[in-house]
């Protein structure tokens, strides 16, 4: 028996077929071999069965990739995805698709067998797939696969986009970056979830960033490597008062390569420090900043705020 997902696959990134990044370009036929009606067509620039009208009954047709280099110098793994619209007739018509890793000799479902799409797409532009992961090759083919029962037909597919990267592993994963003022001082903390091949981070400042005027204020050893969750801080000694201090973080590896993460900081100084008076648990009990749980800033001007440590 036939599984099926309805549209979008529940499973999981050019013209040439030489190293990845490979994609179709829009408009142009991406020379792949066409056996039966599922194909390039050039009246309506896209692959399908049929430009206009429905599909024909009784059809089993495919379309399949020449070999393709999908090699990655600084990658295990690649994605593919594509993007289609269209209407089959659901849970009766299909279209599936596969890969070989021994030029066309064995074709290979990744969702399983007879797993594949079936019912609407919805209108052009359509819906892109989440991605298949897929181990990198140098010798690699796809193909597409329509198939439909004898009775009840309907638009069909058009499959405008096909795309495969490499799924890069990044230095460092950056997880949280916050600040905050400490009476005179700026704090900065961040969080990274995996290191690889990391030497340190450099904390740099700005009050005007757009006109990118960066100052290094502070020099962060990392662990280097790391699988799991690591914490780290910063202390700017001397911000500019009654201005807005920018922060973002460079991260450097082990042979020089550095990287600026997009993501900024802003520690508001314009705004007059309101002290803490206390810091109370639920019960109205006096308690440390770092006890665990739900406890509740009390500050001067008597305003309150509630965090969960």
């Amino acid at each position: 028996m036939k599984r099926f997902l309805t549209g979008l696959i529940v499973a999981m990134g050019f013209a040439a077929f030489g190293q990845l990044p490979y994609t179709w370009t829009p408009g142009v036929d991406p020379g792949w071999t066409s056996s039966g009606a599922l194909q390039w067509r050039p009246g309506c620039g896209y692959v399908t069965t049929n430009c206009t009208g429905s599909y024909a009954n009784n059809a089993n047709t495919t379309y399949t990739s020449p070999s393709i280099d999908a090699s990655c110098a600084n990658a295990s793994t690649i994605s593919v995805t594509f993007t289609a619209f269209g209407n089959a007739e659901y849970t009766y018509d299909f279209m599936f698709i596969y890969y070989s890793l021994d030029n066309g000799t064995t074709w290979i479902n990744p969702y399983g067998v007879g797993i594949g799409w079936t019912g609407n797409f919805g209108s052009s532009p359509g819906m892109t797939i989440p991605a298949i992961t897929l181990p990198t090759s140098s010798n690699i083919r796809f193909r597409f696969n329509f198939q439909s029962d004898n009775s009840f037909t309907y638009t069909g597919y058009k499959i405008t986009d096909f795309d495969i990267v490499c799924n890069v592993v990044l230095p460092v994963e950056m997880y949280a970056f916050t600040g905050k003022r400490m009476g005179s001082e700026n704090q900065l903390q961040w969080t990274t979830l995996s290191e690889n091949n990391n030497d340190y981070f450099e904390v740099q400042w700005s009050t005007n960033p757009e006109a990118e005027i960066w100052s290094d204020v502070a020099i962060v050893k990392s662990k280097g490597n790391s699988s799991e969750k690591q914490q780290y801080a910063a202390i700017h000694s001397n911000p500019s008062v009654d201005k807005k201090n920018y922060y973002r973080i460079s991260q450097v590896d082990k042979d020089g390569t550095r990287r600026t993460f997009d993501e900024w900081v802003v520690v508001d100084d314009t705004l007059k420090e309101n002290p803490l008076k206390e810091v109370v648990n639920i019960m109205g009990q006096t308690v440390d900043t770092d006890t665990p749980g739900l406890v509740i800033y009390v500050y001067e001007d008597g305003t309150k705020a509630k965090k969960y440590n």
